[in-house]
């Protein structure tokens, strides 16, 4: 992954995120993802809470989580969360990180989240919004294609 940044989170690493050793926990790097997913969406005037934005039907399922991890966060450390990518599809996004320890100067993770819009009460895939379509395509400069 390369590129700048579409939006990006800092914060100091909490000791409840870490193991014995006061290193993160691998798990907390997806929580760290969803933290700056809700704050970029909050920056376009999509709060998270409604996640529909017009249809509360509608749902956000996480259907795809990797992650490679290049180098710990530890306890204290300043980290920074990077979206480096959304690429929306016309039933998905799919989101890239960049997770860094700033204390350290290193990368510590990349990692990929897909998620799919769907309706709750038909437990399917249904296609984005379109005012999320419409503020990611501010932001990203893509208006959607296929997912």
């Amino acid at each position: 992954m390369s590129g700048g940044a579409i939006f990006s989170i800092e914060f100091r690493v909490p000791w409840v995120d870490t193991d014995a050793a006061g290193v993160v926990h691998f798990s907390n790097y997806f929580r760290y993802c969803e933290r700056a997913e809700e704050e970029f969406l909050e920056s376009l005037g999509l709060r998270y809470t409604d996640q529909g934005w017009g249809d509360s039907d509608i749902w956000y399922p996480r259907v795809h989580a990797e992650c490679d991890y290049r180098y710990p966060l530890w306890y204290g450390d300043r980290a920074r969360v990077e979206i480096v990518s959304v690429t929306p599809g016309r039933r998905s996004l799919e989101y890239r990180f960049l997770i860094k320890n700033l204390t350290r100067g290193r990368l510590s993770a990349e990692c990929r989240v897909v998620v799919v819009s769907a309706s709750k009460s038909r437990s399917k895939a249904v296609e984005l919004p379109r005012v999320l379509l419409e503020r990611l395509g501010e932001v990203t400069g893509d208006k959607g294609s296929t997912g």
